[in-house]
Parts: C-alpha cells; sequence; structure tokens
C-alpha cells in the first residue's frame, strides 16, 4: 500500500490530505472482500458486486470518486507489472441528468412564506437577532431572486434606502450578471433597522475582527451555506432554488426575456429555456445503470 501512496503523490502530485482519503478507499473496497479474494486479482464482476453493496450505503457521486482511486490501483498495478488486464478502466456510474425545473409556486405562497417567516417569535436573544438577519435574506431570495453566491457577495454600498434599490454584484465565479433591483416596499423599512440595529449587534455577537463591509457577517467557523440551510429548514422547503425559480418563472409572465435575463442575472438567455419547458420527461429513468466511458 506505501509503495501505491507514493505512487499517487509523484505522478499525481496529490495533497496528503487526498492521498489519505484515497488509501481509505482501497482499504474499503479491499474489506469488501471474502476471504477468498485477493483484491489485486479480482475480476470485473466481482468489483461490480463490490459496487452494488456501496451502493446501499453511498452516493453515487461518492462510489464514481472510489471508482477512480481503483482505477488508479490497477493502474498502478499494470505499470509494476503485478497484472496484465484492467478490470475496471474508464468505468462511472451512470448520474441522473438534471431535471427540468418543476414545483414553481405562486406569488400568494411566495408570499405567505415570508410571512410565515416574518411571525416567527424567539425567546433567546441572539436567535432573535440571527432570524432578523434570516428574514432579509429570506425576502432577497423571494422578491429579488438572489442566489446564495449573490447574496454572499453583496455589501452595505450595495444597498440604496432612498431610491429604494439594490446593486447585485457579480456572483459565483461571474456566473452571474451585475443588475440593479428595485425592492419591495415591504423590504425597505427591514433593511433599514437590518442596517442600523441588527447589524451592528452581530458583529457584536460574532465577535468578528476584521472590518468587513459585507452585509451579512459571519464569523470564521460559519459559511453562508450554514445560514441558508437553516432559513431552509425553518420554512420546511427542499430547496431555496425552488423560491428563486419560482419568481422568475413569475417575471416571465409579466417582462420580456431580456428583462427576465437582465433581472436574473443570467449571462446568456438559453438560462431561461429550463422554464418555458413543461414536465415531460421523468421517462428514461430507467436507461442503464452503468456506463463504460469511451
Amino acid at each position: 500500500m506505501k509503495e501505491f501512496l507514493h505512487y499517487l503523490k509523484e505522478h499525481y502530485h496529490y495533497a496528503e490530505r487526498t492521498v489519505t482519503e484515497k488509501e481509505n478507499h482501497i482499504l474499503l473496497w479491499k474489506s469488501k472482500c471474502s476471504r477468498k479474494q485477493n483484491f489485486d486479482t479480482v475480476t470485473t464482476q466481482e468489483l461490480l458486486n463490490i459496487i452494488e453493496l456501496l451502493q446501499k450505503k453511498y452516493s453515487l457521486n461518492t462510489i464514481n470518486n472510489h471508482i477512480k482511486t481503483v482505477e488508479q490501483y490497477f493502474d498502478y498495478l499494470q505499470l509494476k507489472g503485478k497484472r496484465k488486464d484492467h478490470p475496471l478502466k474508464n468505468f462511472r456510474i451512470k448520474t441522473p441528468k438534471r431535471p427540468l425545473i418543476t414545483g414553481f409556486l405562486t406569488e400568494d405562497e411566495l408570499n405567505e412564506i415570508y410571512t410565515r417567516f416574518t411571525n416567527r417569535k424567539y425567546q433567546i436573544q441572539k436567535f432573535d437577532i440571527y432570524g432578523k438577519r434570516d428574514k432579509i435574506i429570506l425576502g432577497l431570495i423571494i422578491y429579488q431572486a438572489l442566489s446564495s453566491g449573490c447574496l454572499r457577495e453583496l455589501e452595505l454600498k450595495n444597498i440604496d434606502l432612498e431610491k429604494g434599490l439594490i446593486r447585485v454584484p457579480k456572483a459565483t465565479e461571474n456566473r452571474f450578471n451585475e443588475r440593479i433591483l428595485p425592492l419591495e416596499a415591504s423590504q425597505i423599512l427591514d433593511i433599514y433597522h437590518y442596517i442600523k440595529q441588527t447589524r451592528p449587534q452581530l458583529v457584536k455577537l460574532l465577535k468578528t475582527n476584521t472590518e468587513t463591509e459585507k452585509l451579512f457577517v459571519t464569523d470564521r467557523n460559519t459559511k453562508f451555506s450554514n445560514i441558508t440551510t437553516e432559513i431552509r429548514k425553518k420554512i420546511e422547503i427542499q430547496n431555496l432554488q425552488q423560491i428563486r425559480n419560482s419568481r422568475i418563472n413569475l417575471w416571465l409572465k409579466q417582462y420580456n426575456l431580456r428583462e427576465v435575463q437582465y433581472k436574473a442575472g443570467f449571462k446568456c438567455i438559453r438560462s431561461l429555456e429550463y422554464f418555458n419547458q413543461s414536465e415531460l420527461e421523468n421517462l428514461k429513468q430507467e436507461l442503464e445503470k452503468f456506463l463504460f466511458i469511451k
């Protein structure tokens, strides 16, 4: 095993942590072999049996990562002349295609989600502060269809309460364009109170040492995704993306495609094509389970 790990470092220049992960992959697969089996000489069918076992516990993406390591292991054995054939070359499990966007919420349903959240009461002060912040974030998803990446990048200077506007910066490695969007009248007072009262309380509560102009401050141990995950749980929805998608879908009924493209921050108008398709192909689900890559 040590020689294989050295091979990974030399050949792929992996970090130590990655090498350790790959060592664990091989040890796991070896543990799935019977006493009569030698992992170094297993057949393709025997490896497929191991994959079947792992699928009961791990996601397809995780198993595909394991398969990549196993493929490298047998590459190594071939290189050292310890095995002539390769039982798992260019093999991956086929993962499902991205589904069409479905399950749009109506304007009334979106308003109800926001109202229900507004009415939440917290007895512990710090949770009350978090709740006020989360309400602002949720409102920006519901009414301006902001993605997590855009929300994370927002700064104080992006808010113009006098004009009732928000300048949304580029985000997520420039996947989304900068744009200027109007705020709802119901948001303006809440955002004002957040900036003047709640945000300074958050800075103090989180003991944020470094000066930051970010609208939504976090401490070193908190990722922005932790915040959005908590919001999703509070409103009991599977994915916050569904809310963003619903707002975009509502915009499509009010504005032309170019206006919606601008409001959503899409670089390409083709990004809207998913919203124009109906719920067709839940079909081809039961295609082949495994895919050999040519």
